[in-house]
């Protein structure tokens, strides 16, 4: 017979083996499978002003350890950078990421730039981070953007302030590295968003448009004008005149963010799956790198939506390099042609950044503003085209309830407003 204290043994062994076994199950379904591992480039330094970037690549990848994501070693990274003397951090071509494929196994590459980096009582930190896909065409599949302030929720008695910008990009980096670790879980699940309307059925040119805006004055008739934004009167020539009259009904407050005017030509999504190139922004602002920053940021809102196929920044770049294509004033019927026909593309968005504006210290406010067209490739015809303006107090009334601190948050916010007009948008017109 066996003893009751055999029996016991064998029990509690039983039990502490089934724990282990729940245990490693657990862990293995956090971390993501091999076709999951990333490989995470240095960060790029877009701030304009000195950041100690090698503690923001350790901590990146520490955090990105801690969380659960599986990447390649820094060593790894780093060898392959020199011995394929790499140059542009900020992007990745085709050349590249197929020998980055096949020398480290990784499947995507984590691609960081720090948009702000301030120490001065109340920190700010702003950075942006984008996946891409080491496929034959290299496209982003996740990005996410950070722009947070020490002050952003002071709280009761000041308790909520942050005055350590260690503590605060800490907390900008937890944000990055929890949004990964989420999409690498979902990934094989994600799909895309289902369109929300049909294939407009108008056939606006760019003289049409500006023969609606000249013939403002007029009455319209609903029925032939039903594709266009907000057209305004002549006496509100500066943007601060301008109002935001179309309503978010799921979220009024979005309706701050609108675009200051708009025209969207309704055939921007058909029945099947586009691809859409960013080619660069003209930057006519006094902040360096600010084209950059805003071509990243409306790239974040496109992919977030589900909607298009986006193609990685660093190919565009490079193609446009290879073919030692200069865009002087503007974007020229052969420019759409060499882009995207060479890529596959079937829209292309290009704007101008006016400004961009990051302040410091207390009770200041960021600005931004910007135009964005859209082209389509078969045509060469303008899709859709916007003019945005926000300061960081819009519709701020009572203890800076609702201001926001950065130029990051503050694009985020138009340009996710601006992605769901060019979606979403029902045609009607306001006055």
């Amino acid at each position: 017979m066996i003893s009751s204290t055999s029996f016991l043994n064998s029990l509690l062994t039983g039990i502490m083996a089934c724990w282990l076994l729940c245990c490693v199950a657990v862990a293995n379904a956090a971390l993501p499978g091999p076709e999951q591992r990333i490989a995470v480039f240095p960060i790029e330094n877009l701030s304009g002003t000195p950041a100690p970037l090698r503690e923001l690549d350790t901590e990146l990848a520490a955090v990105l350890k801690r969380a659960g994501v599986h990447i390649v070693e820094t060593a790894t990274i780093e060898k392959f950078i020199n011995s394929h003397q790499v140059r542009y951090l900020g992007g990745i071509d085709e050349n590249t990421a197929g020998q980055l494929n096949a020398e480290t196994g990784a499947e995507s590459v984590l691609i960081t730039s720090l948009e702000l980096y301030n120490d001065i009582d109340p920190p700010k930190f702003s950075l942006i981070s984008r996946l891409v896909s080491l496929n034959d065409i290299p496209e982003i599949v996740w990005m996410k953007s950070v722009g947070i302030a020490g002050d952003d929720t002071p709280g009761i008695l000041g308790l909520g302030l942050i005055n350590d910008i260690r503590e605060l990009r800490g907390k900008g980096l937890e944000s990055i590295a929890k949004s990964l670790l989420f999409y690498s879980r979902n990934a094989t699940t994600q799909k895309k968003s289902p369109i929300t309307r049909e294939k407009g059925e108008y056939s606006f040119r760019l003289d049409d448009l500006i023969k609606e805006i000249k013939s403002e004055k007029q009455l319209l008739n609903p029925a032939s004008v039903s594709h266009l934004g907000p057209i305004f009167e002549d006496n509100l020539s500066t943007p601060d005149d301008m109002p935001r009259t179309m309503i978010d009904e799921e979220n009024p407050f979005m309706s701050l963010y609108n675009p200051i005017g708009w025209y969207n030509s309704r055939e921007i999504l058909a029945n099947q799956e586009r691809t859409i190139a960013i080619i660069p922004f003209f930057n006519r602002s006094t902040r360096k790198h600010a084209a950059e920053l805003q071509a990243l940021h409306l790239a974040g809102q496109l992919v977030e939506k589900h909607i298009f196929r986006v193609l990685e920044l660093g190919v565009i770049r490079d193609r446009m390099l290879n073919m030692h294509v200069v865009m002087s004033d503007g974007v020229s019927l052969p420019i759409i042609d060499l882009i995207t026909i060479s890529l596959g593309a079937d829209l292309l968005l290009n704007g101008v950044v006016f400004d961009y504006l990051d302040t410091v210290g207390y009770g200041s406010n960021p600005k931004v503003d910007f135009s964005s067209q859209i082209f389509n490739r078969d045509d060469k015809r303008i899709l859709w085209s916007s003019h945005s303006y926000n300061q960081g107090d819009d519709g701020v009334y009572f203890f800076d309830s609702g201001r926001i601190t950065t130029a990051a948050a503050l694009t985020d916010k138009m340009c996710r407003i601006l992605v769901q007009r060019l979606v979403e948008d029902n045609g009607t017109i306001q006055k």
